[in-house]
């Protein structure tokens, strides 16, 4: 590396390392989020010490036997994975700028590294979780935690919907999901990923004469991210399929998060490719679905009504 371009390299990493802060109101503030995992290895784990029930016993006598039992240890597994990324500069007056966070090039670095995480946490959501001293067990996402694109259980009286078929978002899927987070039993924050689709259908499926109107359509304008109970956050890049969005619904502390600290950011010239500068950096990304029963996956369907 060029003596001139090594020192322009700690603020080209500590602009990369500012991103995370940009993202406080997408997914990283969602989780459990550690963006500062220092531990060698290639994966992680959440351990946890099952429910126990029913382990009391009546005591009867001047002295009866000693109760027995071993609580029922529980481990998730994440594993973590190696992302690069790279721009070409097409000068060293250009590699100056990459000190500067509104270069264009560095931001659009941060924003895709923004993006990674996003993406690597709405991927944690649903994926096969791995259980097992060494996440050697692989077990797919419970059907039981699955609300069905027709589902029409708690429909509201004031939602103006087709009678059978597949359905958009509905206040009706929202209260099944807070009812089954309600039931997990789990304790804090929740969330709810969408589209701006399922926002549009959930203010068009409302009449103005009711209650709810006005607050679904601050939620769809964006000024406001709260309702049910569930603080929102607007995704379009939940997965998609057939016209089918999985959206979640999830309690703060079923999902962990962890990333690495940037180590390998790099400002070269290659030899390679005519001497041309390059920016390149690598990340860690890790994350695991601790609890089952505090994620809910919500499917809608994408047809406007």
């Amino acid at each position: 590396m060029s003596n001139e371009a090594t020192q322009y390299v700690p603020g080209f990493m500590a602009n990369l390392r500012l991103s995370p802060q940009q993202m406080e109101k997408r997914f990283i503030g969602a989780v459990d989020a550690d963006l500062s995992h220092t531990a060698p290895g290639t994966l992680f784990n959440a351990d946890d010490i099952g429910v126990a029930n029913g382990n009391e016993v009546t005591v009867t006598g001047r002295a009866p036997p000693t109760p027995e039992g071993f609580a029922d240890h529980k481990r998730r597994v994440g594993f973590f994975e190696a992302k690069a990324n790279q721009r070409w500069i097409e000068s060293l007056e250009k590699v100056r700028m990459l000190v500067d966070p509104t270069n264009p090039i560095m931001e659009s670095m941060m924003a895709e590294k923004n993006r990674g995480s996003d993406d690597r946490i709405i991927q944690g959501l649903f994926e096969n979780s791995r259980n097992g001293q060494n996440g050697e067990t692989s077990t797919a996402f419970p059907a039981a935690q699955i609300i069905a694109v027709d589902n029409r259980d708690f429909i509201h009286d004031a939602e103006v919907l087709p009678g059978s078929g597949n359905l958009p978002l509905t206040v009706g899927k929202l209260i099944k999901a807070k009812i089954m987070l309600d039931q997990s039993e789990l304790e804090g924050e929740r969330y709810f990923a969408c589209s701006s689709i399922q926002l549009g259908n959930l203010l068009s499926s409302t009449p103005v004469t009711s209650a709810d109107y006005n607050t679904i359509g601050a939620l769809a304008a964006g000024k406001t991210d709260d309702f049910m109970g569930f603080k929102f956050i607007r995704s379009e890049r939940l997965t998609v399929a057939s016209n089918i969005r999985r959206c979640a619904a999830w309690v703060k502390p079923a999902i962990q998060y962890k990333e690495r600290p940037i180590t390998n950011a790099q400002l070269t010239q290659r030899a390679d490719r005519s001497y041309r500068w390059q920016a390149y950096y690598e990340v860690d990304r890790g994350c695991l679905r601790r609890y089952d029963e505090g994620v809910v996956q919500v499917l809608c369907t994408e047809v406007v009504f």
